[in-house]
């Protein structure tokens, strides 16, 4: 996995009367305010610039992005934004969990059509690749923030995988706990690494499927043999 090779974990200050003001992020020790300490304004402004992230992600990859350009794009002062934003990679990582959102949102619209679990993990599997399948630059942004040292970015990348996880889980019916647990790892590590290989242009999109089924094909089989 790669990992962003340029750190704007401190934003240059802020020039504010020809003197330059320590940057926001400097003066609060990297922390950021939490959603929960925000008001009705402030979490508006949030959200616009995590608006504004997801847009430039379907334009240019993560690191063509400056944190610059997001502020531009949100209409937010660059030291505002680290009042939000520890880093880059917070900023990206919250503007990934927005994003990861949507799937579960999407089964509440759509629910799963299988009959049994096979089929509905299948179904969501394929859902959330063709997701990817839209928005490349995204695949290549969870493998950039897998590696990302920064602690609230760290987090964030935490509850994408719980939401995700509970998605997968909530496909896996008749299943005992600690079944579905294990399934569900797995299914995370093959999931990320054939996306990794295909946002590095080292497979297809239709490989990336295939093995996806493969891998569904295999932990049913072994389910199987296991309770028979």
């Amino acid at each position: 996995m790669g990992r962003n090779a340029v750190s704007e974990a401190h934003p240059p200050g802020d020039v504010t009367g020809g003197r330059r003001r320590p940057a926001v992020s400097r003066a609060r020790g990297g922390v950021a305010l939490l959603p929960s300490e925000l008001s009705e304004s402030q979490r508006a402004r949030r959200d616009r610039i995590i608006d504004a992230a997801l847009g430039l992600s379907q334009r240019r990859s993560f690191d063509q992005i400056q944190m610059k350009d997001v502020a531009e794009a949100s209409g937010v002062a660059l030291g505002t934004m680290y009042q939000y934003f520890s880093s880059k990679d917070h900023l990206f990582a919250e503007a990934l969990v927005h994003w990861g959102e949507l799937l579960p949102d999407n089964l509440d619209r759509r629910p799963l059509a299988g009959d049994d679990s096979a089929q509905r993990l299948t179904e969501v599997l394929h859902r959330a690749v063709r997701a990817f399948e839209q928005q490349p630059n995204l695949a290549k942004l969870v493998t950039a923030l897998a590696v990302s040292s920064d602690r609230f970015a760290v987090e964030a990348i935490a509850r994408l995988d719980r939401t995700t996880g509970a998605v997968f889980r909530q496909a896996l019916i008749g299943l005992d706990e600690p079944t579905a647990e294990s399934m569900v790892r797995i299914i995370d590590h093959v999931m990320a690494g054939t996306l990794r290989l295909w946002s590095a242009g080292r497979i297809s999109i239709g490989e990336v499927y295939r093995s996806l089924d493969e891998m569904v094909e295999l932990l049913f089989r072994t389910a199987s043999t296991r309770t028979s």
